[in-house]
């Protein structure tokens, strides 16, 4: 291959330029190699900088420099050729110092012709080590803090100063499922009430004052309705453009359960008044027919006094086994046990207390079952109890077993008032009473049927009703057979 010509220049001409780079460079180390990749001569500025003695290295394929992994890769061979083709090339690797350190180079290799006519390759290199260092230090950050945005539950948003989404988390898309570039102001304007949020995040991008505990009530793309508290923070993007950052905190939950507390507040306050009324009222009016001597009426006030106390514990212990299993603190104490016979139990128990309705159990089978016993008596008493409560007069109630492949279906079968289309799909939920619309007044705190299910889902069974009003109603669980 010729040597290129460059025009002359005699500023140039009157200096030994090359023997000045080679020699005089501090920063910038020089190889000289022939056409075969033997080390020739190198500079002062590589010894210093990679450790090596020139007789360490003269003579030597200058592919003792590269590592393992690029000497696989061929990229000594490489470039060589590429130098001979093209009369240039350059690379960015690594290097291997004396010691075994590597070192990030950034290099160029140049053809030249000396003037004997003698082919070589000058290869200059840059130490850019500290820079790699740095960049992938940086990288490991960014990579980092994008894990980090990517992982958190709460949505963030980078907005630029018209509102727009330059930059936001997974959680962002899964739950607007809009990608970057949204308008921001236009996806809550609708859920920003007297314009709380919007007016907040004005005030941020021109005095870059943060704000918190704005709360917003939102419906996602899914249906799903959700309250946040939003936050935001001035973030700076660039030396001359500030940002702001959006942090949007799901409290949902929280307010549920704040929500759940007031109402077992409002129902303790509410439901427990009356019967405590009555019982201050009773005993008042044993005192002034005691002073009276009149037997009757004393006795008489007595039992409604113990009415009302049985009342009381009815739905204080209602109220105690909800919590528990609200809590997730059920514990289960598995047996194996008959369960017609387990049934058979439950029923004596209620028949029993109420002599005047009958019982019938209907089944051909023989179950055997592992479970909870005494919660499963639990469970079927609260139905036969809700059965006799609603009866409406007919004394009539029948329980039906069913083996089926892989569970056992139980049902308990009434014929009293019934329960409405409208109140049927609330029967489950807490508080629930189905007594202020069927006249009852024996009712506890309403928690009975939601108790009921809790234990059926925690031995993985179903629980399900069916009713008509005036025509009774079905309480149906089934239970795997395990």
């Amino acid at each position: 291959m010729a040597s290129k010509t460059y025009p002359k220049n005699s500023y140039l001409e009157s200096f030994n330029c090359f023997e000045s780079l080679f020699h005089e460079a501090k920063e910038n180390s020089v190889l000289l190699i022939d056409t075969t990749g033997i080390i020739l001569d190198v500079n002062e500025a590589f010894l210093n900088a990679f450790g090596y003695q020139r007789e360490d290295i003269s003579g030597k394929n200058f592919a003792m420099l590269f590592t393992e992994e690029d000497l696989a890769k061929d990229l000594p061979q490489k470039e060589l050729r590429k130098t001979l083709e093209k009369g240039q090339a350059s690379d960015n690797n690594y290097l291997v110092h004396k010691d075994g350190t590597r070192t990030w180079v950034s290099g160029e290799s140049i053809y030249i012709i000396n003037k004997d006519g003698k082919e070589c390759l000058l290869k200059i290199i840059q130490n850019i080590n500290q820079q790699k260092l740095s960049e992938f230090s940086y990288n490991r950050l960014t990579d980092f803090n994008e894990h980090i945005l990517t992982s958190i539950e709460d949505i963030v948003i980078v907005l630029d100063k018209k509102m727009k989404v330059i930059k936001a988390n997974r959680a962002f898309a899964k739950f607007f499922t809009v990608s970057e570039n949204a308008d921001f102001e236009k996806l809550v304007k609708i859920y920003d009430k007297n314009n709380e949020l919007f007016e907040s995040i004005q005030r941020l991008i021109q005095d870059t004052k943060s704000f918190s505990n704005i709360h917003i009530e939102i419906t996602g793309a899914q249906e799903q309705e959700r309250v946040f508290d939003v936050s935001g923070i001035p973030f700076e993007h660039m030396a001359d453009e500030t940002n702001i950052m959006i942090v949007m905190h799901d409290t949902t939950f929280q307010r549920q359960a704040e929500k759940q507390r007031e109402d077992i507040l409002g129902f303790v306050a509410h439901e427990l008044r009356n019967p405590i009324a009555s019982i201050i009222l009773c005993n008042q009016m044993v005192q002034q027919y005691s002073d009276e001597g009149n037997t009757e009426k004393v006795n008489y006030f007595l039992q409604r006094g113990n009415n009302n106390i049985t009342r009381l514990n009815k739905m204080i212990a209602e109220l105690y086994e909800a919590t528990k299993l609200q809590s997730g603190n059920l514990a289960l104490e598995i047996t194996e046990f008959d369960f017609p016979d387990m049934v058979k139990e439950a029923k004596e128990t209620i028949e029993a207390l109420y002599p005047a309705f009958t019982i019938a159990i209907r089944n051909n089978e023989d179950v055997f079952i592992k479970a909870d016993r005494y919660r499963l008596i639990q469970v079927i008493t609260n139905y036969l109890n809700n059965a006799i409560k609603y009866s409406a007069g007919k004394k009539h109630i029948e329980i039906y077993i069913t083996k089926q492949p892989g569970n056992v279906q139980l049902a308990v079968k009434d014929y009293g008032l019934g329960i409405s289309k409208l109140h049927l799909p609330f029967i489950f939920d807490r508080f629930f009473r189905v007594d202020k619309t069927r006249g009852s007044k024996t009712g506890g705190a309403g928690l009975g049927l939601p108790i009921a299910k809790k234990i059926i889902e925690a031995h993985h069974g179903t629980i399900t009703v069916e009713s008509r009003l005036g025509f009774g109603s079905t309480f149906i669980i089934k239970l795997p057979l395990m």
